[in-house]
Order: structure tokens, then sequence, then C-alpha cells
């Protein structure tokens, strides 16, 4: 028999179906009928952006599709997996779950993250994954971290634990799309600092999450926070790369 847990989720389902055929899910960038697993943005949508196949160089630019170590850039070089670059659909995408509160998007954006780091042919490791974090005060007026929230999916899609507060933000920033390129590192330098966790690290490969970099800053910045933690390699993850 049935129990009452079972019946529960299957009257949900039943009345989910019955108000897809009364009220189809749109999508929210172009109104057309969303007819994806994600039920918010529909597949021609998210056939149009240019999916970047490899992870990058953050210094270089360079892909490198058969390893996370640059062959160009010396030193302590972070490899970026990221969606596609910052046009127009992902360009309102994350603004429909920075600003408009559509949180549920961060699944099929960790989806697809996800589908990304397994695609080559050597899965990267990771120990950890972090989320770079969000002055307090932007938190409360936005109700979220998206980066957190884009971390946690990111952690259930790869099966890697997301740990946190090893990341704090110590002060508040100027929003960094509003500064040139040139001023970018010197607003976040010193921003952030190691939290209560840090002893999660242990010479951990961590996976760090945000959702957008233009000249790279922040994760340059948050990724050096996280070496003098003992982080062993920190790779990089986001949602869209400024061209």
């Amino acid at each position: 028999m049935m129990g009452l847990s079972s019946k529960v989720n299957y009257l949900r389902r039943q009345a989910a179906d019955i108000l897809d055929i009364i009220y189809p899910p749109a999508c929210g960038l172009c109104g057309q009928p969303a007819e994806t697993e994600d039920r918010l943005i529909c597949r021609k949508c998210w056939d149009s952006v240019e999916m970047l196949e490899a992870p990058y160089c953050l210094e270089c630019r360079e892909f490198m599709p058969d390893s996370l170590t640059c062959p160009h850039c010396s030193g302590k070089t972070i490899a970026v997996f990221s969606l596609g670059y910052f046009d127009s659909t992902l360009r309102s995408i994350i603004h429909d779950l920075k600003f408009n509160g559509l949180k549920p998007l961060a699944r099929p954006l960790g989806d697809k993250l996800a589908e990304l780091i397994m695609a080559g042919s050597k899965t990267p490791s990771f120990d950890m994954i972090a989320a770079v974090p969000l002055h307090y005060s932007r938190q409360y007026l936005r109700g979220f971290n998206q980066a957190e929230e884009l971390a946690r999916e990111l952690s259930r899609a790869l099966g890697v634990p997301l740990v946190e507060d090893i990341l704090v933000m110590t002060r508040k920033t100027r929003q960094q799309a509003r500064l040139s390129a040139s001023r970018r590192a010197a607003n976040v330098k010193g921003a952030y600092a190691l939290g209560e966790n840090v002893s999660s690290l242990k010479n951990g490969s961590v996976l760090l999450v945000d959702d957008v970099t233009t000249t790279g800053a922040t994760i340059r910045e948050t990724a050096r926070v996280l070496y003098t933690g003992s982080a062993r390699k920190v790779t990089a993850a986001v949602i869209a790369t400024a061209s």
C-alpha cells in the first residue's frame, strides 16, 4: 500500500501535471513554452548560449582541454570552468538569478556546469566546493548569495561537499561591474579572509564558485587567500566569462 508521504507526493505530481496543461511553463527570457527539465528557460534560449567546452587559464585565457595546468603560464595559474561568454542570454539569466529573486535558476545552471566539468577526458577530482562570499549588507538586501546557491547545486550534482565559511568578506567593496579593469584588483585587495572552517582545507583541492568573472580580480584574490590557508589546488567555476 502507498504510504501517506507517497500519496502526498503523488497528488502533488498530479496537480503539477494538471497545472502544466492549463498554464504551460513559459521561458523567463522569451516567454515561449519551456519544455525543459528546469521549466524555467526554453531549449532555444539554452541553445543560443555559446558554450565553452573546456576550462581556460585565468591569466592567458588559453583553453586547457586535457589538464588544469596551463602549459604557457608558470606558478599557480587558475583553471576556470565557464558555461559561456557574458552575452545577452547569460546576462539575462544571471540578472534574473541575482536581482529578480529567481533562486531556482541555480539548479539548471549548476547541472550544466557539472556536465561541463565531467565532460572532459580527465574528470578533475575536488575535495570540496567553496563559494565566493558576499558582503552581509548585500546578502541581506538580496536575501541570498547567488554564488553560494550555485555552489550548493554544484555540490549536489558532483557529489562534492560544499564547505561554508571557509572564506569571509571583511569589508564592503564597490561593485566590480562599475569599475574599470585597472581598478578592480585594488577594489578587492584585502577584502577577503579565511573563515571559521579554514581547517577544512587540509591541503585539499578546492572548486571555487562565483557567478561571473571579467578581469579575474575576485577569483585571484579569493584563491590567494585559500592558498594562504594551505589549499593545495584552486580551480574556479563560473556561469559566465566576459569576453
